[in-house]
Parts: C-alpha cells; structure tokens; sequence
C-alpha cells in the first residue's frame, strides 16, 4: 500500500505534467491536493461508477476498463491509464440521467487521487480563466482517445496487438514515472477486448511478435524482451496516423 506522503508527492508530480492541471497555480494544487483522498484499487475492483459519488478520479498509476452499463449488463471497451481524470460530468450544474452509464474497473494494481467536485468547482468558478484551460484540456483528451481508438480498432490484428502491447506495457509505466513493465499480466482474452479481436487471432500475432523475438510468451504472462523495437514499431503507428496523407496528384 503506497503511504500517504508518497502518494501526495506523486499526485503533485503528475498533476504538474498532465493536461488537466498544468497551468494552474501551485497554491491551488497543493490546496486541492490537501482536500482529496487517495485508494489503492486491485484489480477488478470498481473505481468510478456514474452517479455513485460526488468527486472526480484523477488516475495516478495503473489501468482501468471503460465500461458501458445498460440493461444489466456491463460491456468493456477501453481502457484508461495514468493521468486520467475521470467524472468531468460531475463539474457541471446539470447532472447527465443518460442510461446507459460508464464504469471503470481496475485493470491492474491503480492508485487514484479522489478530489470532491463541489471544491473543484469552487476553484473554478473563483477563477474563470481555469475554466478555460480545463475545456482545452477536455478538447485534448477526446482527441487522444480518438486516436488511440484509431491505433486499437483499425489495421492489422498485429498491428492493432503492437499498439495495445506498447500502451498497456511501455508508455502507460513512462508516464507514471516508473519503469517500463517487462511482463504483462494481461490475459490474451483482455487483449482481445481491448482491440476488439478474438483470443485467437491475438494468439496467432502473438506468436508472430515472439517469432521477431520482440516478446516471450509465458503461463498467463507475456515478456516484452526487445522493448526498444516494440517502441519504435508503435510510435512510427502513431505517426503514420497523425500525418495528413498526400494526393496522388500533388
């Protein structure tokens, strides 16, 4: 269990460097910090479920399943990693009664940072001006989920397993300020979900990235043994999507 002190000088670090809180003051983030609480969630257990609570999560380290409800039943379809916050809803006047709601359940060992709406609020309304960035930074996260959806759900199902490989695994540890996870502790039938595949098509890509000796398949575990090639294949994805493709006739 990560101590109090630790967590809050983690929680200040990331808060510093993520979209959501970079260009507030100091005072104001240590004030905030002073009021939110801190959980440790294992994995499966629920962090954040519409409408149960008052406060939005603000992800510290670990992974999360998107979930949808509806009609009893939960459907995952993402996850969310370091960084995150989650609940915008709650810093609105007029609460969302939609149906289905999102849940988000622990995919791994995540720590959070559980910060009351109403003093968020306050904080907001008593400067307008953070406002503004908090809707920049909104804009900014919808479009990072827009293109992970993009390296997750199109192309070649090794493709697809690289860049969920590389988010759950290398880039999700960098940006908690850890070091990059070796092995894996995602079930193939969770990778399958995550890019929307079935298990044996992961298995059969699976077996092709440890055929380039890029990974090494276990009992339940996958090892990343060439994590440097597995960087460079995910980020060039990236690029490639993130660059404008030009006319023929140009």
């Amino acid at each position: 269990m990560t101590s109090s002190s630790s967590a809050k000088k983690l929680a200040r670090l990331k808060m510093s460097d993520s979209i959501w809180f970079r260009d507030w003051p100091a005072t104001d983030v240590d004030q905030i910090l002073s009021l939110s609480r801190f959980r440790q969630h294992h994995k499966s257990e629920m962090i954040y479920r519409d409408g149960d609570a008052d406060e939005l999560i603000f992800m510290l380290t670990g992974s999360a399943w998107t979930c949808m409800k509806s009609d009893h039943k939960s459907v995952r379809f993402g996850m969310v990693y370091g960084a995150t916050l989650i609940g915008l809803s709650r810093l609105l006047t007029e609460r969302f009664v939609d149906d289905p709601c999102y849940e988000f359940l622990a995919a791994e060992e995540t720590l959070v940072m559980a910060i009351p709406a109403r003093t968020l609020v306050g904080y907001l309304d008593a400067r307008p001006q953070l406002w503004r960035a908090m809707t920049e930074a909104a804009v900014l996260y919808q479009r990072h989920c827009i293109k992970l959806a993009l390296v997750f759900y199109s192309g070649p199902v090794k493709d697809r397993l690289i860049s969920a490989l590389y988010q759950f695994g290398l880039s999700a540890s960098l940006n908690a300020g850890q070091q990059p996870q070796q092995e894996l502790a995602i079930p193939q039938e969770e990778l399958a979900t995550l890019i929307q595949s079935s298990r044996q098509h992961v298995n059969r890509a699976l077996r092709e990235l440890e055929s380039d000796n890029i990974v090494k398949l276990g009992y339940k575990r996958i090892e990343i043994v060439d994590a440097p090639a597995l960087e460079r294949l995910a980020v060039a994805r990236l690029i490639g999507m993130a660059t404008p493709t030009r006319e023929k006739n140009d």
